[in-house]
C-alpha cells in the first residue's frame, strides 16, 4: 500500500519537477535574448542588418526619399501620388534630378495612365525633350510600359497590359 500510495503521489511530482528543470539549449532551440543582455550580446541577431538610412532590409524595409522614412512598398507606397512616382521612375531612368522632370497625366484610371514628360534643368522652362508615357499598375507600383517619341507597339502594350481602348486612343489609332 505505501509502495503504491508513493508511486501515485511522488512520480507525478517527479514529472513535474523534471519539466520545469531548465533544458540544455541546442542548435536547433531559438534564443531568447533579455533585453537588458541584448546590448551585451557581441553576435549580432539575425535579420538585423540596417541600410544606411537604418531600415531594416530582412524585414522588408526600404528607404523612401520622398517620405524621408523606411516603409514597405507593399504596405504603403512611398510616393505622394501616382504622377509623383511616373516621375521620380523617368527621373531615376534618364539620370536626372526628379525636380527637372515634369509629369502631367492626361488620362487615368485605377490601373492604368497615359501621360505627358518633359525634361528641363531647374529654372529653365519646360518645353525642351520630352515625350508620352503609358504606365499600368503592378501590385502597389506603376510600371513604365512606354515613354518617349517613337512609335508604340500597340499590340504588344494590348496583349500584355489589357491597356483599355479608350487609354490608347490617339496612340494606337
Amino acid at each position: 500500500m505505501k509502495k503504491l500510495l508513493i508511486l501515485t503521489v511522488f512520480l507525478p511530482l517527479l514529472a513535474i519537477t523534471g519539466c520545469t528543470r531548465e533544458t540544455k539549449r541546442t542548435s536547433e532551440t531559438p534564443a531568447v535574448i533579455p533585453p537588458q543582455q541584448e546590448e551585451n550580446n557581441a553576435e549580432p541577431l539575425i535579420g538585423g542588418d540596417k541600410d544606411e538610412h537604418g531600415c531594416l532590409g530582412p524585414a522588408g524595409y526600404q528607404w523612401c526619399e520622398v517620405k524621408n522614412k523606411c516603409l514597405r512598398i507593399w504596405e504603403e507606397a512611398c510616393y505622394a501620388g501616382a504622377e509623383q512616382e511616373i516621375q521620380y521612375r523617368l527621373a531615376q531612368k534618364y539620370n536626372k534630378p526628379a525636380a527637372d522632370v515634369t509629369v502631367t497625366a492626361t488620362k487615368k484610371s485605377a490601373d492604368y495612365m497615359v501621360g505627358k514628360v518633359s525634361f528641363a534643368a531647374k529654372g529653365l522652362p519646360a518645353g525642351g525633350a520630352g515625350g508620352l508615357f503609358l504606365a499600368a499598375r503592378q501590385g502597389n507600383m506603376w510600371e513604365l510600359v512606354y515613354d518617349g517619341n517613337g512609335s508604340i507597339d500597340c499590340e504588344s502594350i494590348k496583349l500584355d497590359y489589357q491597356f483599355p481602348a479608350d487609354m490608347l486612343a490617339g496612340f494606337c489609332d
